[in-house]
């Protein structure tokens, strides 16, 4: 299962979540959860399930993660890796539970914003 911890967070980082979220979502502490990020603790199988739903993928795709894939697309003129790239993208969709919380998060942001747009107005 080597380098498990570096895809996860880079597949984290795709996602845009921060350790902290991940963390919490586990049970854990951040520092916790780095150590699994940096490789410096065994990733047990149950675990890799978890960190697999909270990120919206399986856990095979998160140890067939290949960034040079998902990195090089815009570098790639072949049809066929074109293909696998779009096939390797649709294993990634991101879960309902994570869309509803991204767009639950720009809805607290608009409301902040229209609320120091009112308290400006009033100074």
């Amino acid at each position: 299962m080597g380098h498990t911890g570096a895809k996860i967070r880079k597949i984290r980082e795709l996602r845009n979540l921060t350790q902290d979220y991940v963390a919490g979502r586990l049970g854990i502490s951040q520092s916790n959860y780095a150590r699994i990020e940096k490789d410096n603790v065994g990733i047990s199988d149950e675990r890799l399930q978890q960190l697999a739903e909270i990120l919206g993928t399986t856990a095979e795709n998160i140890e067939g993660f290949d960034e040079q894939v998902v990195f090089n697309i815009s570098s790639s003129t072949n049809v066929h890796a074109i293909n696998n790239v779009r096939e390797l993208v649709n294993h990634y969709h991101i879960s309902a539970e994570l869309k509803q919380l991204y767009e639950d998060k720009i809805r607290l942001l608009e409301e902040k914003i229209t609320h120091l747009e009112r308290a400006q107005k009033v100074l």
